[in-house]
């Protein structure tokens, strides 16, 4: 019995790991970045920002263009930003800035990390992955054997004979079969229902995160309502990242004369001019096929 609790921790664990993996993985590599300088290593911009909120920019006269985790020094200006910091890297390498001389970019609207918002979907989603694995582990009918105590290793074989799909099963001349009971009581199988439910869950994340999630219907028409009223949720969250990530770019392509982009991977609309010419191709499409 204590064996059994230790493996399904470890599966419960195990599917957690799993999906945070995938989820960190999603969340981490939505955004493209265009002309970016080779020494930067975006892998770790990305996980720097998701776990926390922020990264500086500045230049360095060796390196050139770096991108690292600060902390805050010294006094913060009127609306809470720091006007001197120090950049800290992994490998030992730190240096104080002041405020003329490094751009922080912000992974979202709130300055706040959203590693734990991920994290609390993982685990709602391996919750719901391992219900439905225990469900439909139960759908194997369990038996309920009523025996004398006596005969409880004669049933046992007989179970095992019967398990290993043996065709003659041997038993003993004082087992009596009348006087064992075999009671069937299957669970109730719920896998589709809970299966919704997760599904649920895992848009409510893509739409936390920006990635469109919404499947629609293809018509000969799709109006600008429709679209806006399906992808309102995620249009809203893909501009919370994705604003600061480019008034950031902005900045540092002035400041440290680059010319480095940013956008979605998928090409969707991430602003309310994109929606527009998205509906509005949409609309040429649809035109010339009817043509």
């Amino acid at each position: 019995m204590q064996r059994k609790l230790i493996n399904s921790q470890l599966s419960n664990f195990k599917t957690y790991e799993m999906y945070k993996r995938q989820l960190l993985t999603l969340a981490e590599n939505v955004f493209e970045f265009k002309n970016m300088p080779e020494f930067i290593d975006t892998a770790y911009l990305n996980k720097q920002l998701l776990r926390k909120g922020s990264v500086a920019f500045f230049k360095d006269d060796v390196l050139g263009l770096l991108a690292l985790p600060y902390t805050p020094m010294g006094n913060l200006d009127v609306y809470g930003r720091p006007t001197a910091i120090q950049v800290i890297a992994r490998n030992g390498y730190n240096r104080h800035l002041k405020q003329d001389e490094f751009i922080i970019m912000y992974d979202n609207n709130g300055r706040y990390p959203i590693w734990l918002d991920v994290l609390q979907y993982a685990e709602r989603i391996a919750q719901a992955t391992r219900t439905i694995d225990i469900n439909i582990a139960q759908q194997k009918t369990p038996r309920f054997w009523k025996t004398k105590t006596e005969k409880e290793k004669s049933i046992k074989d007989i179970v095992n004979n019967v398990d290993g799909y043996e065709n003659v099963v041997l038993t003993y001349d004082d087992v009596d079969l009348d006087d064992t009971t075999l009671v069937l009581e299957p669970a109730p199988y719920v896998a589709d229902k809970i299966n919704l439910d997760k599904d649920k869950i895992y848009n409510e994340f893509l739409r936390l995160i920006g990635i469109a999630n919404l499947s629609y219907q293809k018509k000969e028409r799709n109006i600008k309502d429709e679209i806006s009223a399906m992808q309102g949720g995620t249009v809203a969250s893909r501009y919370s990242r994705f604003e600061p990530r480019e008034k950031a770019i902005k900045m540092i392509n002035e400041k440290f004369v680059e010319n480095i982009e940013v956008r979605y991977y998928d090409g969707l609309p991430t602003t309310e001019k994109e929606v527009d010419e998205f509906i509005e191709e949409e609309d040429n499409e649809n035109d010339n096929t009817i043509l």
